[in-house]
């Protein structure tokens, strides 16, 4: 299948200068130490606390990605800029935790003057450096991979050219140990060299191109140690693996070590691994990981971690990049009795998958409120989801719910909202709304209040929400908004040559025919179910129509293309911005129609997506507190670089609406507007474009007015499906569907085992 891409034909230049300021502040939250798999759990009696100090190294070069933690130092490069010569260098820096001093040391190369530049810099403990880095031609058009050291003093000792060696592996991993030898990882192998660069040998992983090794770090034991992924067609392992230097071998492998963002050695266990959620504390001869803290706990999100370590104290260090929140730094973990800490009331988030972002906004949250403390709980394990599978969190959360487990607020954002609204465990936002002194229901565009408003009650305030619908050609499909299954299987028999979705397969079919017409056959409120009726067993009969698969390998036009070409008459569209429209008026050469997903009544199938969706639970004791996050998240200016949809405050969202058909002109270094010889303003002729292999593309450009009132118009109808393709009602239907799709059983067997199944699974979840 032929891929698209995406490209920013935008350039900006920037020219910085570095002033070194450091700036210390000490936060105080709880944090716990306790047993493996207790991640999120606001229950459990927390022993102790890991409390952080934050530094930031305020300098505009610093790259948090890079920097390496050794001993009681931070080591990272650093670029600086010649104003009279135009041109750049770069810096060995030393930043000191003991005393916060920075020490900035120039790189002096064996060839002066020459086309080069370090990609990759790994620092032994007296502060000497090994890089990989890249020596150009002149012109840039050829390049050769070298493997280099740096003396203390900056100066370049050797450039062994590692090009051929390495081939086209993606070598971005490489580490030294105690004796200066150096390991460099490339996809499934590690090449060995000594401390003056000369090759030692290779260390040839099994498992070929399913093995890909991402880590390399010494372990408490003084041995060097690798982590690699290997993926058997159905699932991916973690494995952390000793390597044998002398015998050029791997060596004793520990399996099922779960880990996110790297491994490094601890004080009191060989090694400190972290998921992105919690610091564990891993035994080598135990093989067992202890749980130490959440790093929630801590304000810290775990997922901005890029490198940390352990002091011979005890103390951990932890280099933050958070670019959403321009909040990177470095932070000290001091370990001390929970006792000892200033308490917060804990107010637990559930959610599906939506920790990333939950985080970071919970990180915020708590360094600013005194009173309340965010902890999130993430149903969804994607280190384990093969056997903690989706429906198992989803059960897991539902029995929460129902339970005295259950948390203070639930992210709604990946849910079915209906089965929620039918038990009545959910708060009613509305009298909160009315008592806010910071937002009133007419600052929301009203149909996502109404999409959310259950028998009167309003369950969340989404901050952010994108749409996905069908669009065809207006002669195909009419100049309306809506039609029914009939109209869609009617149009399939009226082209059987072509395509309805590209590439679709049968569960792609039940998905789009079924999104809006679950509630169709689930009446929530009275527990009735209709599954065995002539309405879903049309639909079974039409999805039969379709591959079992999609082989993705085969050869074929875009979709852009293959509509043009007929072959495919529908395009599941995902609307996010403004700008999205104008592609398919050019794909559909200026007959498009947003059609939407058939319903049964006929009307506007057009789906609501929600971002930041997040409802209070009727059990929660700390409404009030729960009410004031989720009132920070709706009034705080988020940075737009880092969110994709549309804000559902209707000032924002008008902004961004005038923003999409406002253009860009270029300016001057005052800041002026240029014009050209008329006297007119230049406007910047950079667009975002979207190509793919077979030569179709389209270059974006100004948003019309009547594309953007086109878009609010599907604001206005849009909704929350009620099919989401993962929870229980939609596994049930993909497993005993599967029966008649294979002529194992008829389609009215079928039928009649997915009302019972379905019947009895809304029974006891009521």
């Amino acid at each position: 299948m032929k891929k698209g891409y995406t490209g920013d034909l935008r350039i900006s230049i920037l020219r910085r200068t570095a002033a070194v300021t450091l700036v210390a502040v000490t936060a105080f939250s709880m944090a716990a130490c306790g047993k493996s798999g207790d991640s999120g759990d606001a229950a459990q009696a927390k022993e102790w606390a890991y409390v952080p100090e934050f530094i930031t190294i305020d300098e505009e070069n610093v790259n948090y990605y890079d920097v390496q933690i050794v001993g009681e130092n931070l080591y990272y490069l650093s670029y600086s800029w010649d104003e009279e010569t135009g041109e750049s260098s770069q810096n060995i820096c030393r930043y000191s935790l003991e005393d916060q001093s920075v020490t900035s040391t120039p790189i002096t190369w064996l060839e002066e003057g020459g086309n080069q530049n370090i990609s990759r810099g790994r620092f032994a403990e007296d502060g000497s450096m090994y890089a990989i880095m890249y020596s150009y031609n002149e012109d840039y058009s050829e390049s050769k991979e070298m493997l280099a050291r740096f003396d203390v003093s900056g100066k370049q000792v050797f450039a062994n050219d590692i090009s051929d060696l390495v081939g086209d592996s993606y070598v971005d991993t490489f580490a030294v140990d105690g004796e200066g030898r150096l390991y460099v990882a490339g996809d499934s192998q590690v090449w060995l060299f000594d401390e003056e660069g000369n090759r030692q040998g290779t260390v040839s992983m099994e498992g070929g191109g399913n093995t890909w090794i991402d880590s390399l770090a010494c372990g408490k034991d003084g041995k060097m140690y690798m982590g690699y992924s290997n993926y058997d067609g159905n699932s991916s392992t973690y494995t952390l693996c000793e390597i044998d230097f002398e015998g050029k071998k791997a060596g004793q492998a520990y399996e099922g070590v779960t880990r996110n963002n790297g491994f490094t050695a601890g004080t009191e266990y060989d090694f400190l691994l972290s998921d992105g959620t919690s610091l564990y504390g891993y035994d080598l001869g135990k093989k067992e990981k202890e749980h130490l803290f959440d790093w929630l706990d801590s304000d810290i999100n775990g997922n901005n971690v890029r490198k940390f370590g352990q002091m011979e104290d005890g103390r951990i260090i932890a280099v933050i990049e958070d670019w959403e929140n321009n909040d990177s730094g470095v932070a000290m973990l001091t370990k001390k009795k929970a006792e000892e800490v200033p308490q917060k009331e804990t107010i637990l988030v559930a959610t599906m998958g939506g920790s990333y972002t939950l985080q970071s906004k919970a990180v915020k949250f708590n360094k600013a409120n005194d009173k309340y403390h965010i902890s999130v709980k993430d149903y969804v394990d994607y280190n384990n989801i093969n056997e903690n599978t989706w429906s198992d969190a989803l059960a897991n959360l539902n029995n929460d719910i129902t339970s005295s487990n259950c948390p203070d607020m639930i992210d709604l954002s990946n849910l079915n909202v209906a089965p929620l609204a039918a038990k009545d465990v959910l708060e009613d936002l509305s009298p909160y709304l009315e008592k806010s002194s910071k937002l009133n229901r007419d600052d929301f565009v009203q149909n996502i209040l109404s999409a959310y408003t259950y028998n009167g009650k309003l369950l969340s305030i989404p901050a952010y929400f994108s749409m996905q619908t069908v669009i065809g050609s207006a002669d195909m499909v009419g100049t309306g908004s809506g039609w029914t299954l009939e109209q869609l299987i009617a149009l399939a028999n009226e082209h059987p040559d072509a395509e309805l979705f590209d590439s679709a397969s049968k569960q792609a079919i039940l998905q789009a025919a079924m999104m809006f017409n679950e509630d169709a056959f689930i009446n929530w409120e009275t527990g009735e179910c209709s599954f065995d009726t002539d309405g879903f067993k049309n639909i079974l009969e039409f999805v039969n129509r379709f591959p079992d698969e999609v082989n993705y390998e085969d050869e074929r036009d875009s979709e852009p293309a293959r509509i043009q070409n007929g072959e495919v008459l529908l395009s599941n569209a995902y609307i996010y911005d403004f700008n999205q429209l104008q592609m398919y008026n050019e794909i559909f050469q200026g007959d498009y129609n947003c059609i939407g997903f058939p319903t049964v009544d006929g009307q506007g199938g057009h789906a609501l997506s929600a971002n930041e969706a997040y409802a209070i639970t009727t059990k929660s004791e700390k409404k009030d507190g729960a009410w004031e996050f989720l009132e920070s998240l709706l009034t705080e200016k988020n940075n737009d670089r880092f969110y994709s949809g549309f804000p559902t405050l209707k000032s924002r969202l008008n902004e961004m609406a005038e923003k999409a058909v406002t253009p860009e002109y270029i300016t001057d270094e005052n800041g002026e507007i240029l014009k050209d010889e008329n006297g007119e303003p230049v406007i910047s002729e950079g667009a975002s474009s979207i190509g793919y292999e077979d030569g179709w593309s389209y270059t974006y450009r100004l948003a019309t007015q009547e594309e953007v009132d086109r878009v609010m118009e599907l604001m206005n109808v849009a909704k929350p499906v009620s099919y989401n393709g993962d929870d229980e009602i939609s596994k049930i239907i993909n497993e005993e569907a599967e029966a008649f799709f294979k002529g194992q059983k008829s389609v009215d067997e079928v039928a009649g085992v997915i009302q019972n199944r379905v019947n009895i699974y809304v029974s006891e979840t009521r």
